[in-house]
């Protein structure tokens, strides 16, 4: 199923739920939020709120559909995919650039290894 919902928000004296944290996921990628119901929130009681009731509020109240989270998913796969391709320069007044070269990192020394005494 791509919609799912993470956590519920219950208002303590009515026993309602107010608010979906919920995501939508497909082979590329996940994007979610909260979503706040609109009112009234109804008379389900609590114990009657399974998945599959609040999915169904929360597709019905949603204003995007599949299709936009789709295409949402796929933007930030290709932004993602641009940004592992682009690399810093130097610029040089008399000559072209060259890339920026980072050290290569060095591991901690960790002084608190003790050998064994033979």
């Amino acid at each position: 199923m791509p919609f799912a919902i993470s956590r519920i928000v219950v208002c303590d004296t009515s026993k309602k739920v107010i608010a979906l944290d919920w995501s939508y996921s497909n082979a590329d990628g996940k994007v979610g939020n909260q979503w706040k119901l609109q009112q009234p929130y109804g008379d389900t009681p609590l114990a009657s709120c399974t998945d599959s009731v609040l999915l169904g509020w929360l597709q019905e109240q949603l204003p995007n559909t599949p299709e936009d989270f789709d295409r949402q998913i796929a933007d930030n796969k290709a932004r993602a995919e641009l940004q592992e391709t682009l690399r810093d320069y130097t610029p040089h007044p008399s000559g072209p650039p060259t890339p920026v070269v980072m050290p290569a990192p060095v591991p901690p020394v960790n002084a608190d290894v003790k050998t064994k005494k033979k």
